[in-house]
């Protein structure tokens, strides 16, 4: 298990390449993903256009079907580059609390996702299948490309 260091408060906003990160909220844990998360929301010029969550801790279910960042981007602004300018602010964030790697996670299927952990650095390390008894399995998602991060 790796040493987090747990900050007091998190930075309140990051900006960087166009992009800002304004923290909307931190949660405590709770099913399903059962980690502390760090919610931001996304914006460009003043305006919403997303979300991204940052989830804390390295449990197997965090790093192998959830994993440790979490993004949704306004239909309107997709295509864009702002995921990924955000997701480069939250790795930032999570080398800053102690994190050396970072696991994020997407749907096969959702190629744009796919192509921001290839923008990010990250490496594909496995398709997984999802387990039955799983939650996501209730949900119909069936498989998880699983994308590690060194910061």
């Amino acid at each position: 298990m790796m040493a987090i260091n747990r900050m007091a408060m998190p930075p309140e906003a990051l900006s960087g390449e166009g992009v800002v990160i304004r923290l909307a909220g931190h949660l405590e844990p709770q099913p399903p993903v059962n980690a502390p998360i760090l919610s931001y929301l996304i914006e460009v010029a003043g305006q919403t256009i997303g979300e991204i969550r940052i989830r804390l801790g390295d449990s197997e279910d965090l790093t192998r079907h959830f994993g440790q960042i979490g993004y949704e981007i306004y239909p309107a602004f997709r295509g864009r580059g702002h995921v990924t300018a955000a997701c480069r602010l939250a790795l930032n964030l999570m080398r800053d609390l102690g994190y050396d790697a970072v696991w994020i996670t997407c749907n096969p299927e959702n190629l744009a996702s796919r192509r921001v952990c290839e923008k990010l650095g990250a490496q594909l390390v496995e398709t997984i299948n999802i387990p039955v008894d799983h939650v996501m399995y209730e949900h119909g998602i069936l498989q998880k490309c699983r994308y590690r991060v060194v910061l």
